[in-house]
């Protein structure tokens, strides 16, 4: 499948400018106040019957333009139901990765690097998970540390997990955690700032202090699509 007609299951930080904008504009096509646009605008394979996942996707890819200073339409609405998701396809999955690994080697990088072994992937994607569910970020980082689970398991886990929408203990539990990374740069308490503030100055100050690791997390992008 080309990129042009791919929507990607990995997190949209990890896709180069180039690929983040063929994401806004292939997705900004299939999507209009979070409904298909048209007939003639089918849902790519494996999409079909899941419109408010296309929707969701579309506010987590615009999250990460904003992120990285780019102008963007507005947000579109989404279900207050439960979103349900396409079941990951493990061969796509692996096409993907392989897609970016390949561009990152001629030079075209996203925000997040490409993890390189299962420490890193699970250090890119663990405040997402810890946001979802603190004894699955528990699990998650214990089978990492023990070397108990492969790598293509645990990037098949990785993007089911923040598919699950957090609620606000978990955001605020991942958000306090990311905090302590830039808490030297505020004097804001991040017990008592609303959500939409708190992941906002986050933001902020990860940018503009270059905190590595917070620009390598997932969370610092995808947990403002949930808000």
């Amino acid at each position: 499948m080309s990129s042009s007609s791919r929507v990607f299951d990995i997190d949209a930080g990890l896709l180069d400018d180039e690929l983040l904008s063929g994401q806004l504009r292939l997705l900004v096509g299939l999507v209009g106040g979070g409904r298909p646009r048209n007939a003639q605008t089918p849902a790519p394979r494996g999409w079909q019957g899941h419109e408010d996942a296309l929707a969701l996707r579309l506010n987590q890819v615009l999250e990460e333009v904003i992120l990285r200073g780019g102008a963007t339409p507005g947000r579109v609405s989404v279900t207050e139901e439960s979103v349900i998701w396409p079941v990951p396809d493990p061969a796509d999955l692996k096409d993907q990765l392989d897609k970016v690994r390949e561009r990152a080697q001629g030079g075209l990088t996203g925000r997040i690097r490409m993890p390189r072994n299962d420490h890193e992937l699970w250090a890119t994607y663990k405040y997402s998970v810890l946001a979802r569910n603190y004894r699955a970020y528990q699990s998650f980082g214990q089978r990492v540390a023990a070397r108990s689970i492969a790598v293509d398991e645990l990037w098949l886990s990785m993007v089911s997990a923040s598919r699950v929408a957090p609620l606000p203990g978990g955001m605020r539990n991942a958000l306090q955690h990311m905090w302590g990374y830039v808490s030297g740069f505020s004097t804001m308490s991040p017990q008592t700032e609303d959500l939409v503030g708190l992941a906002g100055e986050i933001q902020r100050l990860a940018v503009a202090h270059e905190v590595s690791y917070l620009l390598n997390s997932t969370a610092l992008g995808e947990l403002r699509a949930w808000l």
